[in-house]
């Protein structure tokens, strides 16, 4: 895979995705870089699809939960949450991307090709532009993380929470998840 801009003279931006191939690869951009990502593993796959019906079943109509849809910050910091839970009012947008104010909750399911995007720099990223709340789906120790968005634009672990038990939560809706089942 090599993109058409090979060596960039200057910073990526958002209008630059639009010069590289629908490839099933994840085309993000932090800060200027160009992330790239494979197309995910079915266990990855499944654990999004899990979580996702999970929520969907329990989140109030207005809400809504969209899988792969670009967040865009600003011309260059582009990402593509897993999943992200939305406003229904949102999906009326004629933006290239969901802007960072109009998420209410990322997710992601950590990468084993590259798991510090998901959880060092979506993490950085993700405080930066004031998401309140970013999951994160671990494969690897079966745990969901459960970080909050402090008054400082850091995030704070709120719950670090295991197959057995449960993650009550009233925001962004009165919800109950229990990694068990993210991990079939």
């Amino acid at each position: 895979m090599t993109p058409s801009r090979a060596v960039p003279t200057e910073a990526w931006t958002v209008e630059d995705l639009d010069d590289l191939p629908d490839d099933g690869y994840r085309y993000e951009i932090f800060d200027g870089s160009l992330l790239v990502s494979p197309p995910a593993a079915m266990p990855h796959i499944a654990s999004t699809v899990w979580l996702r019906d999970i929520l969907h079943d329990q989140a109030p109509r207005h809400f809504r939960l969209i899988e792969g849809a670009g967040v865009f910050a600003n011309a260059r910091n582009f990402y593509i949450p897993d999943l992200v839970v939305v406003h229904g009012e949102v999906l009326k947008s004629r933006e290239r991307g969901i802007r960072p104010a109009d998420v209410l909750l990322a997710i992601e399911v950590v990468s084993p090709s590259n798991p510090s995007n998901d959880l060092f720099i979506k993490r950085k990223a993700y405080a930066q532009f004031n998401i309140p709340e970013y999951w994160i789906v671990d494969r690897r120790d079966e745990s969901l993380s459960v970080l909050q968005l402090t008054e400082q634009s850091e995030y704070r672990v709120a719950a670090k929470v295991h197959p057995g038990s449960q993650w009550r939560a009233e925001e962004p809706f009165p919800l109950v998840v229990d990694p068990a089942d993210l991990f079939n």
